[in-house]
């Protein structure tokens, strides 16, 4: 008895490599993404840095400073969870 398939070798073929050049495209966009990521945490680090050698900066200042940037931290913080989750539910979804 023959075996009637709707699609041809090839056709899965092409339809995997396809695929596969699709999630190469969403990790490389990924990875960009964690690059920029990491290079917007160092520029704030070296901020951050710069921030505690000025000593000529008011109490009430330094206060405004310190909260905006332990917001923004907190943000980052957040952020970098929110990627690595979504990422390794990437990875289970499309396994490789």
């Amino acid at each position: 008895m023959a075996c009637s398939l709707p699609h041809t070798d090839s056709e899965v073929e092409s339809l995997v490599q396809k695929l596969i050049d699709e999630d190469k495209g969403c990790q490389n966009a990924i990875l960009d993404l964690a690059l920029q990521f990491e290079t917007s945490c160092t520029a704030k680090d070296d901020l951050r840095n710069a921030y505690e050698k000025c000593t000529d900066i008011s109490q009430e200042i330094r206060a405004l400073i310190g909260t905006f940037l332990k917001e923004s931290s907190d943000k980052d913080y957040e952020l970098n969870l929110s990627m690595y989750g979504k990422a390794v539910k990437l990875d289970v979804e499309i396994p490789i």
